[in-house]
């Protein structure tokens, strides 16, 4: 269905009112933006801009992090988040007004990009603006907002529409089909696990269109954008890749983010589904709007036309199923291990918002008679009114004091203990993480571990040291003051040693005998990394290239 331009104005003005109604809290100046997750991000932006102000190359290491030791979040969780704070705060001065207004930008662009994904799918521009309204409201989708804080999780929201507009395209044979590349690149450098559900679902759904995976075509535009994906998040999974083999890092110990035990215990009741109690803390509902919409999911099997019916069914089993998984009914006990990294079963309401909105907008389109632009405003309207209803668990606090303010990045050595900045750790080497107390107390300088060595002329500044040592003729071993990651230059008289992780965490080398030497220090990152920068940006390049072809032809 082709739609005029006033039309579609009107429609993204329509979702830009919804967005801005959700964002009304975000206002006021005592919502509490640290709550949960909400430090994390905005002390890992505020780390990150830091070192850049220093002159450290954007990515890996925060340097006064770890009690001045380095930490890094950058190798092991996409950065788009970060980078997006920090776009902001440059323009607004604030790193809390940046976070703000990212949010905000998420949050539209997740209703445009679901508007346009069902627009395609039903041929209706009304069941794609009410579908892309529904998803921006969903409690789910505003409890990563406002109540967790989660902004990784919430960010990724945006991309997920993209993935499966791609994948339409491809099965469908429709063009554009490099959505994919940008919702599934999107994914990648955002969030990890929401990334890796979504392949899986995207799997499901090419599988259910296999006969069209008979078709060449098809292979060669998923063998496209495989490419593009590959090789555009190859300057995040490289590294990455690189830091998991080179040590071992607490992130990846089977009980670091999730055990079944612990999987099992945060699955939710049926109730919750479907009402939340005042005390619960956390939206998980679908919303009673939802639940109605959804009871006319049979009529509108039996009505619809049915080249439309097996994507309709896939949409409709998908969010009934990814729903199941967030409850005690699901058997998780049985699933597979690498599945436990979703840590919370609940984060499946994200997938089960995505594809049910989508089943709730076409039910809508199909059962009432002539469905109308007006319409979609009724149930939009009603949408608006039960969602604001939810105000209550919006978090506020008494003072929300700039990020600056704050003690980031502390290692007290306590047992569990949640740092400002840095989680709960779990981007340390595995031997520093089970040594915090030696972090906490180490001093900021070099140690011999092995000889005797006189250390003199000591300097550090951030990720870049020197120092005139003497050796006595004998073999040293020196314990530096950085955690290890892979990436540092350790120099000796201008000669580059081989460095590796000291028992404790720490990046350990061995001096060359002489009696009067030149340490020299720096983070450069790794080759490979620097390799993987270059692939990245040539496939940007492509994608461009491609996508500008691809455009001109039709």
């Amino acid at each position: 269905m082709e739609i005029k331009l006033k039309d579609k104005v009107k429609n993204i003005l329509v979702l830009l009112i919804v967005a801005c109604i959700m964002c009304i809290p975000m206002l006021k100046d005592n919502l509490d933006v640290y709550y949960d997750d909400g430090i994390q991000h905005i002390a890992r932006a505020f780390g990150s801009f830091e070192a850049m102000s220093k002159g450290v190359t954007f990515g890996n290491i925060i340097p006064n992090f770890s009690n001045g030791f380095g930490y890094s979040w950058n190798l092991f969780y996409g950065a788009f988040t970060t980078v997006g704070i920090i776009i902001f705060k440059v323009i607004t001065g604030s790193y809390i007004v940046g976070y703000k207004i990212f949010a905000f930008v998420c949050l539209f662009l997740s209703g445009i990009f679901m508007y346009k994904f069902v627009k395609d799918v039903s041929d209706n521009h009304n069941v794609g603006l009410l579908a892309g309204s529904l998803y921006m409201m969903a409690p789910y989708h505003l409890t990563d907002l406002y109540v967790r804080n989660a902004l990784a999780e919430f960010a990724s929201f945006m991309f997920i529409p993209l993935v499966f507009l791609g994948l339409y395209n491809i099965v469908q044979k429709e063009g554009k089909s490099w959505y994919l590349s940008l919702g599934a690149i999107g994914l990648i450098f955002t969030h990890n696990i929401s990334a890796l559900y979504t392949a899986i679902l995207g799997l499901i759904y090419l599988l259910v269109n296999i006969k069209a995976l008979k078709d060449k075509e098809t292979w060669k535009l998923l063998g496209i954008n495989a490419l593009f994906i590959v090789m555009i998040t190859l300057c995040f999974t490289l590294p990455m890749l690189e830091a998991r083999f080179s040590a071992d890092y607490r992130v990846y110990e089977d009980e670091a983010m999730a055990t079944k035990e612990s999987v099992l215990e945060q699955r939710l009741s049926i109730k919750r589904i479907f009402v939340t109690a005042a005390g619960d803390g956390f939206a998980f509902e679908l919303g009673p709007y939802m639940i109605i919409m959804l009871a006319f999911s049979f009529m509108t099997i039996r009505i619809m036309k049915p080249e439309f019916r097996k994507d309709y069914l896939f949409f409709l089993i998908a969010g009934l199923v990814t729903l199941l998984m967030s409850t005690k009914l699901f058997p998780w006990q049985f699933m597979p291990k690498f599945l436990y990294i979703i840590q919370f079963p609940w984060r499946c309401m994200e997938f089960a918002s995505f594809f049910l909105s989508i089943v709730c907008a076409i039910n809508m389109g199909a059962v009432i008679k002539n469905y109308k632009f007006k319409d979609a405003i009724i149930i939009i309207v009603i949408a608006t009114v039960y969602v604001m209803a939810l105000h209550g668990f919006v978090k506020y606090t008494d003072e929300v004091s700039p990020i600056e303010d704050w003690n980031v990045g502390q290692v007290s050595g306590m047992n569990n203990e949640c740092i400002a900045g840095m989680g709960r750790a779990e981007y340390l080497p595995t031997k520093a993480f089970e040594n915090r107390f030696y972090v906490a107390t180490r001093e900021d300088k070099i140690y011999a571990l092995k000889g005797k060595a006189v250390v003199d002329e000591e300097q550090k500044d951030g990720l870049n040291m020197s120092a005139k040592i003497e050796t006595f003729g004998e073999d040293v071993s020196l314990e530096l003051p950085y955690i290890y990651y892979p990436g540092y230059e350790v120099r000796a008289d201008g000669e580059i040693l081989k460095t590796y992780e000291t028992e404790n965490g720490f990046l350990g080398c061995d001096l060359p005998s002489g009696d009067d030497l030149t340490l020299e220090v720096a983070y450069r990152g790794t080759d490979n990394s620097k390799v993987a920068t270059i692939i990245s940006v040539l496939g940007t390049l492509l994608l461009i290239i491609y996508i500008w072809k691809m455009e001109r032809e039709k």
